[in-house]
């Protein structure tokens, strides 16, 4: 689901059975998503003359301005896909959308604006002096939706049946880490690791509680079945998934809304007619174009989250000439005229030499502000490298997939104007895929990779285009240690210089070379309030109320 890829913010006011394999390998492209929960109760209200932003309310506290919310009523949300109930609900892709945050809930969760953890059914959590030692202790009053309590033999449960690669995407891969699961008792989990790791709190972000005793259920689309602040009501493939309130949430005042209709409309403009004409309170696939002309009225929010959890990126597969040699990948790099693809395809975005934004620890302002679009330099490098003449390339994107094509033809117009021949090539979706779990695209391309808003260390664990092996065919001695190095715990200052070094790393390998942060807003009506997310851009569903 990438172009639900969704963020949250407000405009007048702005918030923003396939097969298992197949889908594992979507998530490792970046084409998979995240929505879930937030931690507070009211929702800070920001009109127009503040701001055309509204960051999140997530966190938010109780002020003279908070506006209480309305319980009741129905909503309507437009989504661009159907469910795979083979995915649920490991697989955090947009295929499972509608159910994450609704149904499945964590066991805690990132806030948009920094790795701060925040509970979810877990309670509290603590390493030992080690750091080989998890010791998690969860929420009383939680109870899955047939009625049964959710204990601790069901993280374990779960733990082990999502650490089949058959099962879940490259955001659980974390759990081989694990080696013992402890239950000492109902409210208690323990895990040890094979080593200390800095990073092991992500893989929660991922990891969403399915009810043991119902799961194949779910994975057979008779029911969805999980601890959240909707109960699953009906699904009719191809066209709608319906949630009504668990009148039993843990949170007792939590939901707010009755019911959730997520609608499958898979093209943009009929997801914008729908919603002007009234057919819909909520739309997670409308062209950024008119979701950018419908902030300039007041009848609609434009929601965005907080932070990236997603990047464009050209990717080069550096085991072929002429991108064997670096000169060349650095060129590529100094072509993309980043400022330009968002201003006229993205819409929303920040353009980006590196894979960090603003809100991740490993964002150094120095090394982000370095030159990117620098065509006479990359002449020169071309021609250091005896390509003053120009060559041959195939830029390729996945077939169907917004804005990519777009993006490519900008490169190719800027690599013609050095003589250089470049074919835009649109690859079905799931041969290209295929390509970079394989890793042979054999020239450029360009999608996206997610998990740019983890722990940096992570990004080198989970994602496709920079872990090892990678889709670029990269490797060398000092990225493998550094990547080591990151995902051991060790003080900020150390952090800092293991960052700095692989930040000068990539700007000088340039084997995926960033392009900008992805925000795909969701668009809804002015009476649609409380838009919350997770740090990954997942919606807190049970957070949204209408106003009369």
């Amino acid at each position: 689901m990438h172009s639900d890829n969704s963020s949250l913010r407000h405009s007048s006011s702005r918030l923003t059975r396939r097969r298992f394999v197949k889908l594992a390998a979507l998530g490792a492209t970046g084409l998979a998503l995240d929505l879930s929960l937030g931690c507070n109760t009211q929702a800070t209200e920001v009109t127009g003359s503040q701001s055309s932003k509204t960051a999140l309310a997530q966190g938010a506290q109780s002020s003279p301005t908070a506006i209480q919310p309305v319980r009741g009523g129905t909503l309507t949300w437009l989504v661009a896909y159907d469910i795979i109930p083979a995915a649920v609900p490991y697989v955090v892709t947009g295929q499972i959308y509608s159910l994450l945050g609704t149904v499945y809930e964590t066991l805690l969760h990132y806030r948009t604006d920094r790795l701060d953890a925040r509970p979810e059914l877990a309670e509290s959590w603590s390493f030992s002096p080690d750091n080989l030692t998890l010791t998690i202790k969860l929420r009383t009053g939680v109870k899955f939706h047939t009625g049964r309590e959710f204990t601790s033999a069901d993280v374990k449960w779960n733990l082990q049946t999502a650490s089949d690669p058959k099962l879940a995407a490259s955001g659980l891969n974390m759990i081989k880490w694990i080696q013992k699961i402890e239950t000492p008792d109902a409210r208690t989990v323990v895990l040890t690791f094979d080593q200390p790791r800095s990073n092991v709190l992500d893989m929660f972000e991922y990891l969403y509680m399915a009810d043991p005793e119902t799961f194949m259920d779910g994975i057979n689309g008779k029911r969805f079945v999980g601890t959240g602040p909707f109960l699953y009501k009906e699904w009719v493939p191809g066209d709608h998934l319906t949630v009504t309130r668990n009148p039993d949430y843990w949170r007792a005042d939590q939901p707010y809304l009755d019911e959730v209709t997520f609608k499958v409309i898979p093209e943009p403009q009929t997801q914008l007619l729908q919603l002007q004409s009234g057919g819909a309170d909520m739309a997670s696939n409308i062209d950024p174009r008119d979701a950018k002309d419908l902030e300039k009225g007041n009848k609609y929010t434009v929601f965005r989250a907080e932070g990236n959890a997603y990047d464009w990126y050209l990717g080069i597969d550096v085991s072929k000439a002429p991108f064997n040699d670096k000169r060349v990948r650095q060129a590529m790099s100094l072509l993309l005229d980043r400022k330009r693809m968002v201003d006229t395809e993205l819409i929303y975005g920040q353009p980006l030499t590196l894979p960090w934004d603003k809100t991740s620890p490993a964002y150094i302002a120095e090394q982000a502000s370095r030159e990117s679009y620098n065509p006479t330099k990359a002449k020169d490098l071309l021609a250091q490298a005896g390509l003053a003449s120009g060559a041959t390339v195939s830029i390729q994107v996945s077939q169907g997939v917004a804005h990519s094509p777009a993006m490519a033809e900008i490169l190719q117009a800027e690599l013609a104007k050095l003589g250089w021949k470049a074919s835009v090539d649109k690859i079905p979706s799931a041969e290209f895929t295929d390509k970079n779990a394989k890793g042979t695209y054999g020239g450029l391309w360009i999608a996206q990779v997610a998990y740019v808003h983890l722990s940096p260390a992570s990004l080198f664990v989970m994602a496709k285009p920079f872990r090892l092996p990678n889709s670029a065919n990269f490797e060398s001695p000092a990225y493998a240690k550094l990547i080591d190095d990151l995902s051991k715990p060790a003080d900020e200052a150390t952090m800092k210089k293991l960052y700095q070094q692989m930040n000068d790393l990539l700007l000088d390998e340039c084997f995926v070379n960033p392009i900008a942060t992805t925000e795909s807003p969701w668009v809804g009506t002015s009476k649609v309030k409380g838009a919350q997310a997770t740090r990954g851009q997942w919606a807190l569903v049970g957070y949204l109320w209408k106003s009369k």
